[in-house]
């Protein structure tokens, strides 16, 4: 990997050089010093730029897209791509229209049960909607599309938040309250606990980090054009929110 040299302010060899064209002591002097201030203002510039660069490339996009020349693909190829954006929006839209949302609710009773003894109901979270608002989140980049007879694979990729961090940081969170305020496993919380622990879980939900992942979604011909192999995509999806066993 190639890296930069450091940059050194008024070194002795860049006065040598000054000295060497005919500058006095004191004039070479001060011009390595201005080149050195030179050359690290435009250093730091760099930086700021290229840091930014790279905090943009990591963002995830605000809405979804083809990113394929659309137009220049075959009518089969086009037919695939958007049966594939036309299931992942109305995931997105109704999340119920699949099992998705119901998987994604039941992963989040398991892991709230294992680690703190009690049911999203005790802690009054609505898991299902919890499950529908994660689904709704998915933001998808449709980047390409292969065909084979009968059957089509579509590249997607997606962004979606990390449910397993969301669980950990506030199950951290809640185990460190109710040890404070002396609940004991299972026992049934008051409804003051109960708002603060759903404060706690909606704050995790709200500041959870987003996780760029790639699908490939298989799709098979049928009498109404390319379907969706839901059971796969449902499958991959849960993977692409963390939410795994």
């Amino acid at each position: 990997m190639y890296e930069k040299p450091p940059v050194t302010m008024n070194s002795p060899k860049m006065r040598e050089n000054l000295r060497a064209r005919g500058y006095s002591k004191r004039t070479a002097a001060v011009i390595a010093v201005l080149i050195a201030v030179f050359l690290v203002v435009n250093v730091v510039q760099f930086a700021v730029r290229f840091g930014s660069s790279v905090s943009e490339q990591l963002d995830a996009p605000t809405e979804d897209r083809v990113a394929l020349p659309y137009y220049e693909l075959t009518a089969d190829e086009r037919a695939a791509v958007d049966a594939t954006g036309e299931r992942l929006s109305a995931l997105k839209e109704k999340p119920s229209s699949s099992d998705l949302a119901a998987e994604l609710a039941g992963w989040l009773e398991g892991r709230l049960r294992r680690g703190l003894r009690h049911t999203p109901e005790d802690l009054g979270i609505d898991a299902e909607a919890w499950a529908g608002q994660m689904v709704s989140r998915l933001t998808y980049s449709i980047e390409d599309v292969g065909l084979s007879g009968d059957a089509a694979v579509v590249g997607v990729h997606v962004w979606a938040p990390r449910a397993g961090e969301i669980v950990s940081k506030a199950s951290e969170g809640m185990s460190t309250y109710f040890y404070n305020q002396g609940v004991r496993d299972g026992e049934p919380l008051s409804e003051d606990l109960q708002e603060d622990v759903l404060r706690t879980f909606e704050t995790a939900t709200e500041a959870a980090p987003v996780e760029e992942r790639t699908l490939d979604v298989v799709l098979t011909r049928s009498d109404d054009g390319f379907v969706v192999d839901e059971r796969a995509l449902e499958k991959d999806l849960l993977n692409a929110f963390g939410a795994v066993a």
